[in-house]
């Protein structure tokens, strides 16, 4: 991996995020979600963003965490996600896909230059033009690093770890528009350019909420799709022992909203 990019190691050894898993019903539902889980990584690294500081000094980053993983070999946000998304297409980006190693017993096989395809189709001489298994593609499909992944489920990892309110808030504001107002969540994104959306993905983990996208600044776009989580979360109706909704937990994201400071500008304020 380092030989791909210098950052490589980094992500492995001083980074931690939180990842959220989400289901899908059916490959239309599974597209619609894929999309706005892409279009607002952005957004998702300007809210959480929780890395400012790097061995006991400012990184110059709000969410180091984010920079590095851009950085990272096999990791970032290809464009072909901010297409709309199908099984099949997915399948085919996971079998272009580099190989990184090859599991065979106790040992990792690195075969240079080869894609799973070539795994595949018996082209890979070094382990005698053997066929995957099952856990090879398990295997392959773990090394990929990118901002939404999909296995059984999909996968966002697109957020700083912190304490537990936060923790909380992360799922709740997706589960929110995934899940209670997935029809408006699409809607309010479908003026959005990829190019754009790249754009502010390069400048989220600097920027932060500044961040622009299509005319606004992140900030309000977070302002925009907390209240779409917001009323997604009261339709579900799943209430606590209390009787409270899901909503409890997006506070968090309100105040850092409402505050226009996220956890990595307090955590430089006391460093």
């Amino acid at each position: 991996m380092p030989k791909n990019n210098n950052l490589s190691l980094e992500m492995m050894y001083q980074t931690a995020g939180t990842q959220i898993n989400l289901d899908y019903s059916d490959e239309k539902n599974f597209t619609n979600i894929f999309k706005i889980s892409s279009y607002i990584v952005p957004l998702s690294i300007a809210i959480f963003a929780n890395s400012s500081i790097k061995e006991n000094k400012f990184s110059k980053f709000l969410s180091y965490r984010s920079f590095v993983w851009q950085n990272t070999s096999r990791g970032g946000l290809p464009k072909i996600f901010l297409e709309n998304m199908t099984f099949e297409k997915y399948a085919d980006f996971c079998l272009e896909y580099p190989l990184l190693f090859i599991i065979k017993g106790n040992d990792y096989l690195f075969p240079n230059n080869y894609r799973f395809k070539d795994f595949m189709n018996n082209k890979i001489k070094e382990i005698n033009n053997e066929m995957p298994s099952k856990k090879d593609l398990e295997a392959h499909l773990s090394t990929i690093f990118t901002e939404v992944r999909l296995k059984k489920y999909l996968e966002i990892r697109s957020v700083d770890a912190c304490e537990w309110d936060c923790h909380c808030a992360a799922p709740a504001f997706f589960t929110g528009l995934i899940y209670g107002n997935l029809e408006e969540s699409l809607d309010v994104i479908k003026s959005w350019k990829p190019e754009e959306i790249l754009n502010a993905y390069i400048n989220a983990p600097k920027k932060g909420l500044s961040t622009e996208l299509n005319g606004k600044k992140l900030l309000d776009w977070g302002k925009i799709f907390l209240e779409i989580s917001r009323t997604g979360l009261v339709s579900r109706n799943k209430l606590n022992k209390k009787g409270n909704d899901e909503t409890v937990y997006l506070k968090n994201i309100e105040n850092i909203l409402s505050e226009n400071k996220t956890k990595a500008e307090k955590s430089i304020k006391i460093a």
